[in-house]
């Protein structure tokens, strides 16, 4: 024993000083790695297959990229796209869910669908021997799908209790108020996932009639990734996915999300039962293809991330929540500017308060070269781990190719993100994430309503019961200042 405190005496004697075990090291360089150029052939049929080899990794994987997702949702009733994606994979005209369940579990395949905003995506792994076979399956849910009634309600009946465990979070239901603030009655307004009156009503033709318009060679992208030599993966996808015709109607055209933001809203939901009041801060952002992404990326990670300017701010200099966030959803038209934390109720208003002086605080002065390389790090150290599966490098060239960029800025994109400068971070956000900022505030309201409309003597109020994400006023029926 008494050696034991002799040691412990001697080494806390030779520890540098309380200081610097508080400041934490340096990062290191950026990645160096260089990541296989992908190649690409068009089929016949329209269907743009792209292979990217990867030697000595296990898996193959497989994704199909449907360039239509929630967005070409009907404006009336949101869900069928994520719906439909939902029920792909449970069953075929020649298999049945629980076949195509024994199936891909016999040969250690993993299958799964589903949709965002902008695409719909089935993906597949599986180990190289037997990748071929669960391609097959693959493709069989792709092409052939038949929505069995009895599938149908049992995906409904799970959407709908998503849906409930969803508005019934605050930190959950905020973004959806916040799109719909954001976007109004545009495609990215409306809730991706549906609402309780939307999925209710969607009934399988119309899911059968989405498949039909936009499950098709000409709108999709096949992505094959692994250890599988390029002639070989285009021999495989013409072998399977060749004779896939595509159909004699055009592809319905898009509705564009509008370019310029509305007029900024500070929108309270009322939800007395709620612990704690979730704050968002939302807005338009840019496209993927907008020049400035990268500035705009490594900006959301300024804000964004536990050394972060907002979790510092909100967090560690206040104490008001445990953690706040940033995101920027770059899309096909411009995505959200979404930025969030969880406070007390009776906070709530200072922490709004807190929210938006330090979005602001971006476009006010340059980073400084301390606070701006650790966000670089996250930025390219995040990038890194996520291509060093096969999933992921599959993943994020698929991204690429969504978005009609060229399949070479995978190894573009650590350079491109060390290139920003502080400016360039200053200029994006004076034009980005500076004014038609709206607010979203989702708590029991008669806990921070008086303070907050101080600040926002127009705030509009809606009771959590009259909330209706399908509509673009969001059932709202009063003002505060009205009252």
């Amino acid at each position: 024993m008494k050696k034991f405190w002799s040691v412990l005496l001697l080494a806390l004697a030779i520890m540098p000083p309380a200081v610097a075990l508080e400041t934490p090291p340096p990062p290191g360089p950026p990645p160096t790695v260089t990541y296989p150029t992908p190649v690409e052939r068009t089929l016949t049929n329209g269907l743009r297959v792209i292979a990217i080899q990867r030697t000595g990794v296990p898996l193959i994987s497989a994704q199909l990229i449907v360039k239509s997702g929630s967005e070409a949702d009907p404006a009336a009733l949101p869900g069928v796209a994520s719906l439909t994606a939902d029920v792909l994979t449970q069953g075929t005209a020649t298999r049945s869910a629980t076949e195509i369940a024994q199936a891909t579990d016999a040969l250690g395949a993993q299958l799964t669908a589903d949709a965002g905003f902008d695409s719909s995506r089935v993906r597949v792994n599986a180990t190289a021997p037997r990748f071929a076979a669960a391609f097959e399956i693959f493709a069989d849910v792709v092409r052939r799908p038949v929505f069995a009634p009895e599938e149908v309600e049992r995906a409904r009946t799970q959407a709908l209790s998503s849906l409930q465990l969803t508005y019934s979070n605050p930190s959950s239901l905020a973004p959806l108020v916040a799109e719909r603030a954001v976007y109004g009655d545009a495609p990215y307004g409306h809730p991706a996932d549906g609402t309780p009156k939307s999925v209710s009503t969607i009934a399988r033709a119309q899911l059968q009639q989405f498949h039909q318009t936009y499950y098709r060679p000409d709108n999709a992208v096949l992505l094959i990734g692994g250890d599988i030599a390029p002639e070989a993966a285009f021999a495989l996808a013409e072998r399977v996915f060749g004779d896939w015709q595509k159909p004699a109607t055009a592809l319905p055209a898009p509705q564009a999300s509008p370019v310029t933001a509305p007029t900024a809203r500070v929108v309270v939901i009322d939800q007395p039962e709620a612990g704690r009041t979730a704050i968002v801060v939302s807005r338009i952002g840019i496209e993927r293809a907008d020049p400035s992404y990268f500035a705009g990326i490594v900006s959301n990670a300024v804000l964004s991330g536990y050394s972060g300017r907002l979790n510092s701010e909100v967090r560690i200099k206040r104490g008001l929540s445990y953690g706040a966030s940033a995101s920027l959803e770059a899309r096909r038209e411009p995505g959200p500017f979404t930025a969030g934390t969880l406070v007390d109720h009776t906070r709530a208003a200072e922490g709004a308060q807190v929210m938006l002086a330090t979005i602001a605080s971006l476009a006010a002065q340059p980073v400084g070269a301390g606070e701006l390389k650790p966000r670089k790090a996250v930025v390219t150290g995040g990038f890194a781990r996520s291509l060093e599966t096969i999933d992921g490098l599959v993943a994020q060239v698929g991204r690429l190719a969504l978005y009609g960029l060229p399949l070479e800025d995978i190894n573009r994109y650590i350079p491109s993100t060390e290139a920003v400068s502080p400016e360039q971070i200053q200029q994006f956000a004076t034009a980005h994430l500076k004014d038609n900022l709206s607010l979203v505030l989702v708590g029991n309201a008669k806990l921070f309503l008086p303070q907050l409309q101080k600040q926002f003597p127009a705030l509009e109020v809606i009771p959590f019961a009259k909330l209706d994400l399908g509509q673009a006023n969001l059932g709202r029926t009063a003002k505060v200042a009205d009252k």
